[in-house]
């Protein structure tokens, strides 16, 4: 890899690593908010204020990128986003947390699977080492080293991890035609409509009225911050590095979630887990620095580019 190469890498990779610390942070944020509102509601909520801010503020760059055309592929992707956020939601619901967040990791395993049958794009042998040192370090991060059970709960986080890598290879492929701002807006509205109708079926709205003034400021926070801050910062960098190498990025979010728990709702990590997070920022590290180039985009994913 060149000094360029690596350059480049390296400050997508810390764009990543700023969305997972706002995602890490929006976690125990969420938890938060979920004490006064409904989950779809509240997803709901945050999706479609976040639409709106896309819009309020770069109204024009967004009419400018988005073409009829690019509709059907800004579907698919709002979809995989809708997804992803409500089988993670209904699986926070039915098992523990901690099975959830180490199953939802997961992402970093399919998204080359994905990005094998979608991109093109082959994992080279010190990738698919990386991803393993990746997994085992959420294993101990999350999992703690006890045994998993497996039920509706477990199959419902692995659908998110599947479905949110989904979404990394499909926006990895088509960001750089669509444009950052545009499909951030549309993953943003789709979620918004699809989470509004679960709402409208399992939820009361009434509950609406109760609401603490915290959770209203939790919603704002997943809304600018984890939504519209989070989004645009994921796909600017998917224009660049390849989905594989964003999903090893994503796998240093639960260390953000534990220190922000920590202070927000005072839970403590054990050795285990102090194990498990040293392996991912090594394995994110090695991702960034390794001779197969993890950023490097395949020539299937950006063919302007050529």
């Amino acid at each position: 890899m060149s000094n360029q190469k690596q350059h480049n890498t390296g400050f997508y990779g810390s764009l990543i690593l700023l969305q997972c610390l706002l995602w890490g942070v929006g976690n125990p944020v969420g938890k938060i908010c979920l004490e006064t509102l409904p989950p779809f509601l509240c997803l709901a909520i945050r999706y479609s204020l976040a639409c709106i801010l896309f819009l309020l503020f770069f109204y024009k760059k967004i009419v400018t990128q988005f073409r009829r055309e690019h509709i059907p592929n800004c579907m698919i992707i709002g979809l995989f986003t809708a997804a992803s956020f409500i089988f993670s939601t209904l699986a926070l619901k039915i098992t523990q947390a901690t099975i959830v967040g180490f199953l939802l990791s997961l992402t970093v395993v399919f998204t080359p699977i994905l990005s094998f049958f979608i991109l093109r794009q082959k994992a080279g042998k010190k990738l698919i080492f990386i991803i393993s040192l990746a997994v085992a370090g959420l294993y101990f991060l999350c999992g703690n080293g006890g045994s998993f059970s497996f039920g509706l709960g477990e199959i419902c986080a692995l659908l998110s991890a599947l479905t949110g890598a989904g979404m990394l290879a499909y926006s990895s492929k088509h960001v750089s035609d669509v444009g950052p701002l545009a499909l951030s807006t549309a993953q943003s509205a789709v979620t918004a409509v699809i989470s509004f109708i679960f709402a409208c079926i399992l939820e009361d709205f009434h509950s609406l009225t109760s609401v603490s003034a915290e959770g209203w400021w939790s919603v704002l926070y997943l809304a600018v911050a984890c939504t519209c801050v989070a989004y645009s910062l994921q796909n600017i960098a998917l224009s660049k590095v390849s989905a594989t190498f964003v999903s090893l990025a994503f796998c240093t979010e639960p260390i953000f979630t534990v220190i922000a728990a920590f202070f927000l709702l005072g839970e403590r990590l054990s050795l285990t887990g102090l194990l498990g997070a040293a392996l991912i920022i090594i394995g994110v590290v090695l991702a960034s620095i390794g001779a197969d180039d993890p950023g490097q985009l395949p020539d299937t994913a950006h063919p302007q580019e050529k």
